[in-house]
């Protein structure tokens, strides 16, 4: 009889759904996939910045989960409250579930408490709520200073405080509104996208100034109050603060105890093995260590790439010898939209030595439209 191996996928995001279906495509009976999540609903969060231009609606950027069963995979709604990594047990909120591997990808914990008054007097980009009233607040901002505010280091998707602003300054010209608005950026970063290399940074500061927003790099936010922002030596007025929150390791990977030095999880960079037996971890909440002592970004480009590998892996050693095993190369890229239906391409090679090899194409049409066809690609192709 068929061996039938118990796989829990933690996290319905990106790389969770593309483990799940690459698992379940190439393994079919040896597995038994269930993937559990917080949410009923799978969001395409890129999306984000669009729906707090109106652009986008919540339900067409949005899938639920349960359409997973059609496929032959199961899904579990609700809390993981602890995960057993010795007995492999996790402990959710449906009850106990043993199983004989499992592959995190529960992505950060966007943690808005953890920075004085950032719940109260910011709009937080980074979730459907907050896009939701930065698009109310948009709608009827005549005049004043608008902030966009990165609280702390490290952050998910690192182009997107940039091409918030720069989308905001187009929407702003179109509805003849701009001459009346300052634009600013508050940020932590020594440059934009530090890890892509101080030419792909100094073409994007360029890049802001051509637009007249103004950047300020290298600042630590102390607190965010009211119409105000407060630097370790100056405070900057606003009348709209746009935020991203500060980001942790989820708890209940803290609280397992299996995050390392940095905070996150620790894996091989190649195959994504944690160093707990039959343990993978993909996405946001990995730490890979690069060749110039700094990390590969989080970023969705990644965790696809990073669930393609341990699903294709994770198949191989279900099934034997029949699928050939892969390795994580630490490719990948992505466009940055400077309105006008135009975006910036950055893409190369992350693991490259002793720097990432990243080449940033100039903003132009057919970059906007890809990445806008890659949406639409993904809302019909893993959900």
């Amino acid at each position: 009889m068929e061996k039938t191996s118990r796989i829990a996928i933690l996290g319905g995001g990106i790389g969770g759904l593309v483990c799940a279906s690459e698992l379940n495509h190439r393994a079919g009976s040896k597995a038994e996939i269930i993937v559990f999540d917080r949410s009923d609903y799978h969001t395409y969060q890129p999306a984000f910045l669009h729906l707090a231009l109106g652009e986008r609606k919540l339900d067409k950027i949005r899938r639920p989960l349960e359409k997973l069963k059609k496929q032959g995979i199961n899904f579990l709604s609700g809390d993981i409250f602890r995960i057993d990594q010795e007995n492999m047990v996790i402990n959710a909120e449906h009850g106990d579930f043993e199983f004989d591997y499992m592959v995190i990808s529960l992505g950060t914990q966007l943690d808005p408490g953890a920075l004085n008054g950032f719940e109260d007097n910011a709009l937080n980009l980074y979730t459907a709520d907050g896009a939701a009233r930065i698009k109310e607040a948009l709608g009827s901002f005549e005049s004043g200073k608008i902030v966009i505010a990165v609280s702390s280091m490290p952050y998910k998707c690192p182009a997107a405080p940039y091409e918030m602003a720069f989308l905001i300054n187009a929407y702003l010209k179109k509805k003849k509104r701009r001459e009346n608005v300052e634009i600013s950026i508050i940020t932590p970063e020594p440059q934009p996208m530090p890890v892509a290399g101080a030419e792909i940074g100094q073409n994007l500061v360029n890049m802001l100034e051509a637009h007249d927003i103004e950047y300020l790099p290298k600042q630590k936010i102390t607190s965010i109050d009211e119409k105000q922002v407060a630097l370790e030596k100056k405070r900057v007025k606003a009348d709209l603060i746009i935020g991203i929150p500060p980001h942790s390791c989820p708890e209940v990977i803290k609280d397992a105890g299996m995050t390392g030095k940095s905070g996150w999880l620790e894996v091989d960079r190649h195959t994504l093995k944690t160093k707990h037996e039959n343990i993978y971890a993909i996405g946001d909440n990995t730490h890979i260590g690069l060749a110039n002592g700094k990390a590969l970004p989080k970023a969705g480009v990644f965790a696809k790439s990073q669930a393609q590998v341990v699903g294709v892996n994770l198949a191989s050693e279900l099934g034997g010898s029949t699928i050939t095993k892969r390795k994580f190369k630490g490719n990948g890229g992505c466009f940055v939209e400077t309105g006008g239906k135009r975006a910036a391409m950055g893409k190369g090679g992350f693991f490259h030595e002793p720097d990432p090899n990243i080449v940033l194409k100039k903003p132009s049409r057919i970059n906007y439209m890809m990445k806008m066809f890659y949406e639409k690609y993904w809302m019909k192709a893993w959900i």
